[in-house]
């Protein structure tokens, strides 16, 4: 399958930022494919990564999967990202959040997401919100509205 090739700075810059860490892994070429995919918003924001993660929720429709999506930002870069994979994968923790969560931790080779946001298309469940408070995620962003959920907390 050929990519389409973007020549954007910010797009490049986020590539470079996303690949840091893993560059000297023996992963390195399995890392570089998967941060293809990263289509980084024009305009970032909370809207416009709201949206990333509504387009993760339409992807996760395709794949005959619950409608969810959620994409994990950095410094106004996405460095993890995921549609619902409950259903395909057959796993009951495959939520989008967890899963944009794994993918971000593996990115960065790290369990440590502080500074980060969490979008997703609707508001996190217990187990997302653990999660990301245990990946300690510094806020929560969900739906359409971009509405703020604040930190994540454990037994709300």
């Amino acid at each position: 399958m050929l990519q389409k090739l973007v020549v954007n700075r910010r797009q490049l810059l986020a590539t470079v930022m996303v690949m840091l860490p893993v560059l000297s892994s023996r992963k390195a070429q399995a890392a570089v494919a998967e941060s293809v995919d990263v289509v980084q918003p024009d305009n970032p924001g909370d809207q416009a990564f709201v949206g990333r993660a509504f387009e993760m929720r339409r992807q996760a429709q395709e794949i005959g999967d619950q409608a969810y999506g959620a994409v994990v930002v950095r410094d106004g870069i996405i460095i993890g990202q995921s549609p619902s994979h409950v259903v395909v994968h057959r796993d009951p923790t495959a939520h989008a959040e967890m899963e944009a969560i794994r993918d971000a931790a593996r990115r960065l080779g790290s369990r440590d997401l502080s500074n980060c946001t969490l979008y997703s298309s609707s508001p996190a469940c217990p187990m997302c919100e653990a999660a990301a408070y245990w990946a300690d995620i510094g806020r929560l962003v969900y739906g359409e509205n971009a509405r703020d959920g604040g930190r994540p907390r454990l037994c709300r």
